[in-house]
């Protein structure tokens, strides 16, 4: 098929990605940022707007969604040390 592209010829290894830990970690510590930004500016909108339907609707979506999202990828990259 015209167009196809040889990945060998364009990425020098074809063992894919690799990621140290601290790579991983810093990926994580950045998505726990920015999770953090969007839920604080949602809670803060929530409080100053909260008769806005579409703010209380993105509020509970932040709530029952993304906070247990977070819990998640401190739990995943800070486990028990008791082990």
């Amino acid at each position: 098929m015209k167009g196809d592209i040889e990945l060998s010829k364009v990425f020098r290894d074809s063992d894919g990605v690799d990621l140290t830990p601290t790579d991983r970690l810093t990926f994580a510590k950045q998505i726990l940022l920015w999770l953090g930004f969007i839920c604080v500016g949602v809670f803060v909108a929530h409080g100053l707007y909260p008769d806005n339907a579409a703010i209380s609707e993105i509020f509970e979506l932040i709530k029952i969604g993304a906070l247990p999202l977070v819990t998640l990828v401190v739990s995943f990259y800070f486990p028990n040390s008791g082990k």
